[in-house]
């Protein structure tokens, strides 16, 4: 996970998509995680390496501060905008209590840059949830399978 940290560009990225490249990471976290990105498809390789890079940041926070936690998911859709999401049932935190550390803080400039947004949710005994969006556009790469009409709320499944 450090080596990916550090931004070493993954060959799983570039060679199969956001998917797969989440789910080999998530294998080494020492939290169970699970990835659910079925109609994902490929996108510019900027927001595909913006996306993944935020979904790892938000892995290694639970990794690293989510106390009890038995779990990590993490979701992803695409209803024209590449939503994704991190949850992990751990400890949770008060929001208000506490200020936007330096990866917080980069998160944001970096799905800021490709048009995207990022929110964090917490609550104590609850867990925590980074969710974020990015405009797409896919130049090039096949289209994912259709997508229903409206929006699917992205949720935590029941189990790993």
């Amino acid at each position: 996970m450090r080596s990916i940290a550090r931004g070493i560009y993954p060959s799983l990225l570039a060679d199969r998509g956001l998917g797969e490249a989440l789910r080999a990471a998530a294998l080494g976290t020492p939290l169970p995680a699970r990835v659910d990105a079925d109609g994902v498809g490929r996108y510019d390789p900027e927001v595909e390496t913006t996306v993944y890079y935020a979904c790892i940041e938000a892995l290694q926070n639970a990794a690293k501060h989510a106390t009890g936690a038995t779990g990590v998911w993490i979701s992803m859709s695409d209803t024209g905008n590449l939503r994704f999401e991190v949850f992990d049932d751990g400890a949770g935190f008060a929001l208000a209590s506490h200020s936007p550390g330096a990866g917080l803080t980069n998160l944001r400039d970096r799905l800021a840059a490709v048009g995207g947004v990022v929110t964090v949710e917490s609550e104590i005994g609850v867990g925590t949830r980074v969710a974020g969006m990015v405009p797409v556009r896919r130049n090039g790469w096949p289209e994912p399978e259709a997508a229903a009409a409206s929006e699917p709320a992205l949720g935590v499944p029941d189990a790993l």
